[in-house]
Parts: C-alpha cells; sequence; structure tokens
C-alpha cells in the first residue's frame, strides 16, 4: 500500500481564502494593493495555488514573500515562506535543500518563541530527514513536534504527527511503537468525530496489524474503514481498504472471499484512475481462480495484471505476477513454461535490487551533501558569532579605556571562554565521528555475513536449475536419442547387453542428476514452504535404509520468510548428514514446530553420541556451519548429548 507523509503547512487565513477564487483574480488584487503583511500573505497564496503545475513560478512568489516580510520586519510571513517553500523543493525531489530551509525556520520559530509555528517546523524538519530516509533523525523532529502539539492540545497536527509517527516505526518494523501511535491517531480521530481521518487512521491501524501477520484483528478494522469512506464517499480510503483487506484475507487462506473484493477494489481502480490498483486488483483475482483451480481465468487476470505493471514500469508488481504466472503454468503441467516464467521474475527481482543498490548510493550521496550544508551553515554561524565577539570586544576597548586592566581580564576571559568552546566542539565531533565510523564497520560486517549466506544459496539454486534445465535436458535427449536408434540397429547378442547396460547408466546418471539438483534448491521447499520439503527429504532418507527416520510436525504450517526456510532446511540436512556419518544410529527423530511467531526444530538419534566439550575442537565444517547460521537468523542452539546415550539437538529461529 501506498501511504505519503504529510508536512505540516500554517494555513492562509479564512477571510483572505475567500477574497480570491483562482490564480488570474489573485494576480489582480497583487498588482492593485500596497506592500503590506497582507500583502506578504497574498503572494503565499499565489504560490500555493500554483505549486502543483508551475513549481518554479510557485518559488517565484514565495520568495517575494520572503522578501517583503524581511522588509516588514514580519515574522509569521517569513515562517510561511519557509514551510511552503520546503514543501516544494520536497515535490522537486531535492531535499537537501528542503532540509536545510526547515532547520533554518526553527531556529527562526525558536528566536521568536512561537509554538504554534515551531511544532509545524519541527515536524517539517522530521518530514525532509524522511525524504532523505534518516529515519531515526525524522522521528527525534517527530516528537519534539508532538510534545509541543500535546502541551498546546492542538488536535489538527497531533492526527498529522501520530501518523507520521505509525508509518514510520512501520517502515523500520518496529510494530510496537507503530501500534501505539496508530492506536493513539484512532483514538484522537474517533474524539474529534471526523469520519475522513477516522477511516484513514483506521486503515493504518490495520496495515500495521497485516504487517505483524495479525490479519485477524486487521480485518474488522478495515471493514468499520471500508463502511466509513462509502458513506462519506472518500474513494481513495474505500480502496486502500479494500486492497488491504484483499491482502489479509489472502494470507488467511480465505481464498473464497478475493474475487467478490478485488472485483470491487478493481472497479473503484478503474473508475478513479488509479492504475496500481488495477494491477494489485487483476493480480488478487488471479490467486483467487488459481486456488479455486480455474486455471483459464487465472492466467487472464495474470497477464492483465502483467501487463498493467509492465505499461507503468511497476518492477516489484511484474514480479509477482511473473511468479503468479510460472504457478499457473506448473498447474497446467507446463513445466517448461513455468520454469521460464520463474526465470523472468527472476531477473525482474534482480534489476530491482540492482535499482534498490542505486537508490542507497545516491541516497548516501544526498546525505553526504547534506552535511557538507549543514557544516557550511554550522561554519557560517560560528564565524559570525567570532566577528560579532570581536566587535564587542572592540566597542569594549573604546568605551572603558581608562579601565584597561578590567577591561584587558575582561577579554582574556572571553578569550579563553571561547577557546574552551571551540574546543568541547570539536572534541564531541570527533567523538560523534568515531561512533559512525564504529557503526559503520559493524555493519559492515553484518552485510558482509548476510551477503556471504545469501550468495550460497543464490548460487546454489542456480547451479541447481543449471544442473537440471541444462544438463539433464542433454542427458534426457542423449537417453531418447540412443532407443530411437536402437530400433532401427541390428546388434548381436553381446552388443544389444551392452547397449541395455548402457542406456541403464544413462537412466542412473539422470536419476543422479536430479537427486544432486532437487538437494541443492528443492522446488517443494520454494512453492510450499519447510514442512513439506522436510517431509519429503525425511521420505527420500528412509527409502535410503541408512536408519529409521520419523517426521513430526507441531502446530499448523506456516509460511516464514524464504530466507528462513531456506537455512532451517540446510540446518536439517547438516544435522541428518552428520548422524549418517558418525552417530551409527538406528532410528531417528526429526520434529518441526511452528509458531506465529518462531520455528522449532528438533534432531534426535539413538546411536552413539558425543562429548558435546570437544564440539568446537573438531575441525569438520559440520558444526561451524550450523552455528553460523543459526547466529545469522538471531536463533539459538542446544545439544544434548553423552557419550552412549544417543544426541538431541533442538533449535528456535524467531520469525524475520
Amino acid at each position: 500500500m501506498r501511504f505519503s507523509f504529510l508536512l505540516l503547512i500554517l494555513i492562509a487565513t479564512q477571510a483572505l481564502a475567500q477574497e480570491v477564487a483562482n490564480a488570474d483574480s489573485l494576480l489582480l488584487v497583487i498588482q492593485k494593493s500596497k506592500d503590506d503583511t497582507l500583502q506578504a500573505e497574498r503572494f503565499i497564496l499565489m504560490g500555493q495555488q500554483l505549486e502543483s503545475v508551475n513549481p518554479d513560478s510557485a518559488l517565484h512568489w514565495y520568495e517575494q514573500a520572503l522578501t517583503l516580510s524581511r522588509k516588514l520586519g514580519h515574522t509569521r510571513g517569513i515562517l510561511r515562506y519557509y514551510t511552503n517553500a520546503t514543501y516544494v523543493y520536497n515535490m522537486l525531489g531535492r531535499a537537501d535543500t528542503s532540509l536545510l530551509l526547515n532547520l533554518r525556520s526553527v531556529e527562526i520559530a525558536r528566536e521568536f518563541g512561537d509554538e504554534e509555528r515551531l511544532s509545524a517546523c519541527l515536524g517539517n524538519v522530521g518530514s525532509s530527514y524522511l525524504s532523505l530516509e534518516e529515519h531515526q533523525k525524522a522521528i527525534d523532529y517527530f516528537l519534539q513536534s508532538k510534545e509541543i502539539a500535546e502541551r498546546r492540545k492542538d488536535i489538527q497536527k497531533l492526527n498529522v504527527i501520530y501518523s507520521n509517527l505509525a508509518n514510520v516505526y512501520r517502515t523500520l518494523k518496529q510494530y510496537e511503537q507503530a501500534s501505539e501511535f496508530a492506536n493513539k491517531g484512532l483514538a484522537l480521530a474517533r474524539e474529534a468525530a471526523n469520519p475522513f481521518q477516522i477511516s484513514a487512521a483506521l486503515v493504518t491501524t490495520a496495515t500495521i496489524k497485516n504487517a505483524q501477520g495479525k490479519m485477524k484483528e486487521a480485518l474488522p478494522l478495515l471493514h468499520e474503514a471500508l463502511a466509513i469512506a462509502r458513506k462519506v464517499n472518500d474513494h481513495f480510503t474505500e480502496l486502500s481498504a479494500l486492497l488491504n483487506s484483499g491482502d489479509a484475507n489472502m494470507k488467511l487462506g480465505n481464498y473464497a472471499q478475493l474475487e467478490s473484493i478485488f472485483r470491487e477494489s478493481l472497479k473503484l481502480a478503474e473508475t478513479i484512475g488509479d492504475p496500481e490498483g488495477v494491477t494489485i486488483s487483476n493480480r488478487g483475482l488471479g490467486y483467487h481462480y488459481l486456488h479455486v483451480r480455474d486455471l483459464k481465468n487465472a492466467e487472464k487476470f495474470a497477464t492483465l495484471s502483467l501487463a498493467q505493471a509492465t505499461e507503468k514500469e511497476y518492477l516489484h508488481h511484474s514480479a509477482m505476477a511473473l511468479t503468479l504466472l510460472s504457478d499457473i503454468a506448473l498447474l497446467q503441467g507446463q513445466d517448461r513454461l513455468a520454469a521460464q516464467l520463474l526465470q523472468k521474475s527472476d531477473s525482474v527481482q534482480e534489476k530491482i535490487h540492482n535499482e534498490e543498490k542505486l537508490k542507497d548510493i545516491n541516497r548516501l550521496e544526498v546525505q553526504f551533501k547534506t552535511r557538507e550544508k549543514e557544516n557550511a551553515l554550522i561554519r557560517e554561524q560560528q564565524q559570525s558569532e567570532l566577528k560579532s565577539l570581536a566587535i564587542r570586544k572592540n566597542q569594549l576597548w573604546i568605551s572603558i579605556l581608562s579601565l584597561m586592566i578590567i577591561a584587558i581580564a575582561v577579554i582574556a576571559w572571553l578569550m579563553a571562554n571561547a577557546a574552551n568552546q571551540r574546543k568541547r566542539v570539536i572534541e564531541k565531533e570527533n567523538e560523534l565521528n568515531h561512533a559512525k565510523i564504529i557503526q559503520l564497520e559493524s555493519e559492515k560486517r553484518l552485510l558482509a555475513s548476510q551477503a556471504v549466506i545469501k550468495g550460497q544459496e543464490e548460487e546454489r539454486g542456480r547451479l541447481a536449475k543449471d544442473l537440471h534445465d541444462g544438463l539433464g535436458g542433454m542427458l534426457s535427449g542423449i537417453k531418447f536419442s540412443l532407443a530411437n536408434m536402437k530400433s532401427n540397429v541390428v546388434l548381436d547378442a553381446d552388443n544389444a547387453l551392452q547397449f541395455e547396460r548402457s542406456l541403464d547408466m544413462l537412466d542412473q546418471s539422470i536419476s543422479e542428476l536430479r537427486r544432486v539438483a532437487h538437494n541443492m534448491m528443492p522446488e517443494v521447499l520454494v512453492k510450499f514452504g519447510l514442512d513439506e520439503a522436510l517431509r519429503s527429504y525425511c521420505d527420500a532418507l528412509n527409502q535410503a535404509n541408512i536408519f529409521k527416520l520419523s517426521y513430526q510436525l507441531v502446530g499448523v504450517p506456516k509460511r516464514f520468510n524464504s530466507n528462513t526456510e531456506i537455512i532451517a532446511y540446510r540446518i536439517v540436512q547438516e544435522l541428518l548428514n552428520n548422524v549418517a556419518k558418525h552417530a551409527k544410529a538406528s532410528q531417528v527423530l526429526v520434529q518441526l514446530a511452528m509458531t506465529d511467531d518462531e520455528l522449532s526444530l528438533t534432531v534426535e538419534d539413538n546411536g552413539i553420541g558425543f562429548d558435546t566439550n570437544v564440539i568446537n575442537e573438531v575441525r569438520g565444517a559440520g558444526w561451524a556451519n550450523i552455528r553460523s547460521r543459526v547466529n545469522f537468523l538471531n536463533g539459538k542452539l542446544d545439544i544434548q548429548s553423552a557419550v552412549g546415550t544417543g544426541t538431541s539437538v533442538h533449535i528456535t529461529l524467531p520469525k524475520s
């Protein structure tokens, strides 16, 4: 879903808004009016009317308002310039310029002690940092704005601030804080009895619950939001509530309800001209028909969704539509087409990944330039302060020449104090820079570890595809050619026997190749989840008759993050490999337990056991691999074993 973070823009007076109806009539009023504070307000209103159609002209009028307001000493006009001009700079993608102007507006508001405008300016600084994706700084300024608005009981500003904070914390996946502010915003909207604010707050609260996996709690909120939005003809909130409701029902597996929801959202999105809503609705209908096994309609709506996403360059939606079409082809028995569509989806995902990297690089460049501008502003302020200090010292020297000794002592004290202040500033900057370097190094090590594990799994997946689709296809083709050749060639008994043995060896090679490809990246794991993958793997091991293997599932099967499922699968593979190599066991138990918050793995055997104190001294990579994968997911590993008593390994992995 799409959410916008609103700037707290000061609104022109009602009398002035009623004075003019459009830019043309306002221009006539401006030309006939004298330069006073009301004229400065007219300049601001003129800029507001031009923002969406001609941002450069809007900035021109805001500059006019600033010049006149400075001339008249009109503080309100000066602050209104900053709050309005920064909105335009954000529209133009110049978040760094917007940030500097907003920071300056905060200084002015504090200088004049205007709490109402200070709250708005602090909120605007938060929005600027949000545009630069510096979420923690955005939160800091939103919280400062919130304190003032709460003290002044400014309901309108508080509603916007709570919504901003809820959405920032949701982006950071800090759902407890996000829920706190979403609930506050909803309570405030209900208290004000504003149906537009209530429906929007309900959707925000429900979206956070959806992100937490609490779809059953989200649905009643969305139903209420939908009813209110329909009553007041708020089509955009109505569409958002429908799409979120469809997403929640899909996650809950309520596929029978998807058709009515997404048909309604499709009609509404087409009516209000929302192409992304059309794309999502068509894909939702495709999933509905897929799960009721109406593959013809499923393919129809999935294809429509892909066409819309391709036309509007919605890469994420294109990848999801291709994946849906791949699943449809798989159920139609078109394995090769399914693999091709899945490969296209992977290519789009790779493109998204590359664009995100480029975006991160650009964002870091903007942040760096912004820091330079901030530092330049600080240096300018320091230079101004030093010049002012020098002037005061000269005036003091001239005015109290007769008291030279006292004047010299005062000057020496001022110089020493200034030097100490500069020293403290430099020391503080050095401490901050050192802390940032340590943080960056830690993040770099974490990213490197994540990249290695992710790269290993991606390489396994690619290699499995290459083996299955490339080499497997070639071997199957060779087998087919040899079988055809057999019927056209006359062989004696010995050669015929040799020929048959060669065909058997080729069959064995193809089977072994498929087994290897399946072990590297089982398709059942990707498509149907960890439970089905482990069950299939354990069944395959049982057929090898190495030991008697039992598999158990505790709880209801759930889908976890794909990275978590793959790593959990690899851990079980490694543990069972250790049992086969070293345990000399006759019976093995593999147990998988799933809850909403975590999954647990238990592997037990009745083998010879071992001394757990010597695990760190073992040279093999098996236990090291298991520990590194568990640590990567912030999980817990518990090993219980002793010589002659068998081994039990219990692993808990949080839902990420």
